[in-house]
């Protein structure tokens, strides 16, 4: 098998979610597969050789053990990595997922670029103690909707923010002029407006001029479920 002939096993209880990962990732060749929770995970990992298990957070097994546990703590799945991607945007989060095995953490929503290099790196690296991507997202701040964030930043609240991205489809569905309107109040208060599939209807407001660009690192937290 070539380094281009690999297997991606995507873990996410949102189909949806799912569907839309396995289309950013299908340009780079690789065979995509699918699992709802961590049961059917394990089942399919057992049973495909995945290189790589891309997971939300905190799922369970049916022992009650977390599914990034599980992956590290069996033998049989010594070379599989784990990269979490996952809408915990905390850094008490992002720790625990490395404590735990992860190889690579990303947050929701990722730029499809960012998630197919990513992806590739983890998939393609030689060797158990390889120097993997470690990867973070600036800090974040949610909103129920993109008006309220607007209104908080024209308020003079949200001090650093540089944009606000939303879901892909809930912008889809504005007529041109509610479009426009948004455009220029973002536009007055000197954020950008940034939309993308992989977010659903929830508002984000990225803080810093590069979020998530300068966080690649080959740091590696030492793990006890990491062989």
């Amino acid at each position: 098998m070539s380094d281009k002939d690999y297997t991606v096993l995507l873990v996410d209880p949102d189909a949806r979610t799912r569907e839309l990962l396995a289309e950013h990732l299908s340009s780079t060749g690789c065979t995509v597969l699918h699992a709802a929770d961590g049961d059917s995970a394990l089942r399919v990992l057992q049973h495909s050789g995945a290189r790589l298990v891309l997971t939300e957070l905190y799922l369970k097994t049916g022992d009650d053990d977390c599914l990034v546990h599980a992956i590290r703590r069996s033998k049989a799945f010594r070379k599989t990595r784990v990269l979490a991607h996952t809408n915990r945007s905390t850094a008490a989060d992002r720790d625990w997922a490395m404590r735990a095995g992860a190889d690579a953490y990303l947050i929701k929503p990722t730029r499809a670029e960012r998630l197919r290099y990513v992806v590739a790196r983890l998939a393609t690296a030689r060797g158990a103690n390889s120097s993997v991507p470690v990867t973070s997202s600036g800090p974040t701040t949610r909103r129920d909707n993109l008006d309220a964030a607007l209104s908080e930043l024209e308020a003079g609240a949200l001090l650093g923010t540089s944009s606000i991205v939303f879901g892909r489809v809930w912008w889809e569905k504005l007529t041109r002029p509610q479009q426009s309107a948004y455009r220029k109040r973002a536009k007055r208060a000197g954020i950008n407006l940034r939309s993308d599939s992989l977010l659903g209807d929830h508002y984000v407001e990225v803080r810093g001029s590069s979020p998530g660009e300068s966080a690649l690192s080959t740091e590696r937290p030492e793990s006890p479920y990491r062989a």
